[in-house]
């Protein structure tokens, strides 16, 4: 066997062994605190957190593609009534890939 059919067959056999990324959604609800000094207190508020569309990137980093997508998704409708946002770059994907994980904050 040539050396480049064989770094091509293990090649394919690394992409389909390794796990696909599952698309995030959920949604993470913090206990109401009572107002302190007429203000409401950070744990007041409710988290969402969710996998941008786009899947596995290697470019999620360049010219800030994660944090405008994580900021579209949020005001079509993925985090109504946002109050704060984030975002993260997480792996799961074949190595220097990664998926883009928006965090939404809302009261």
């Amino acid at each position: 066997m040539q050396i480049k059919t064989a770094l091509a067959t293990l090649f394919i056999v690394l992409a389909v062994a390794l796990p696909q990324p599952n698309d995030i959604s959920s949604t993470v609800s913090s206990p109401k605190a009572s107002r302190v000094d007429g203000e409401a207190s950070i744990l007041a508020r409710d988290q969402k957190i969710w996998q941008a569309a786009g899947g596995c990137k290697e470019d999620w980093d360049e010219d800030n593609r994660c944090q405008k997508a994580c900021i579209a998704e949020a005001f079509l409708g993925e985090c109504p009534g946002m109050v704060s946002m984030a975002w993260a770059l997480t792996g799961g994907c074949i190595i220097r890939w990664y998926t883009c994980e928006c965090i939404c904050e809302w009261e």
